[in-house]
C-alpha cells in the first residue's frame, strides 16, 4: 500500500521546516560565534592601545627612575659640604647608565628626578648639586 499523496507533501514540508529550523539555530550560533570573535579582537585592539599608550611608557618612566635611583645609591655620598657642579653629576649619571647597560634620560629629565631624592636631599645651587659628592674609585 502506499502513502496518500496529501500525507507524503505533509511529512515532506514538516522535514523541510525541521531542516529550515535547525538552519536558523546553526546560523545564530555561527552569528554569535563571529560577534564573540569580534568582540575578542576589540578587546586585543584595546588592550594593545592601552599598553602602547600607557603601560609602555609608565615602565619608560620606571626604568628611568631606578637608574637615577641606582646612581643615587651607588655612585653618590651625601656630604653636606659637597659641591659637584651639575653638568659634572650628568656626566657622571651618563657615564653610570653606559657602564650598566642601564637606560639613560636626558639631564633636564635627571634634575628633575634627582632633585626629589631624599637621604640627604640635594639642592641645586649656582650650577652646582650641593649635598652629595661622587663616589671615588678607592670607596
Amino acid at each position: 500500500m502506499e502513502p496518500e499523496p496529501g500525507k507524503e507533501k505533509e511529512r515532506t514540508i514538516k522535514t523541510l521546516e525541521q531542516d529550515l529550523n535547525d538552519l536558523r539555530q546553526g546560523l545564530t550560533v555561527v552569528a554569535e560565534f563571529y560577534k564573540d570573535l569580534e568582540a575578542g579582537s576589540k578587546e586585543k585592539d584595546a588592550s594593545l592601545a592601552l599598553d602602547e599608550g600607557i603601560v609602555k611608557p609608565l615602565m619608560e618612566d620606571e626604568l628611568e627612575f631606578e637608574s637615577i635611583w641606582s646612581f643615587h645609591e651607588e655612585v653618590l655620598v651625601g656630604d653636606a659640604q659637597a659641591h659637584v657642579p651639575c653638568n659634572e653629576m650628568y656626566e657622571a649619571f651618563s657615564e653610570f647608565c653606559t657602564r650598566t647597560g642601564r637606560p639613560g634620560v636626558d639631564q633636564e629629565a635627571f634634575e628633575f628626578v634627582f632633585a626629589r631624592m631624599e637621604n640627604p636631599e640635594p639642592r641645586c645651587d649656582h650650577g652646582d648639586w650641593i649635598g652629595y659628592r661622587l663616589r671615588s674609585a678607592k670607596e
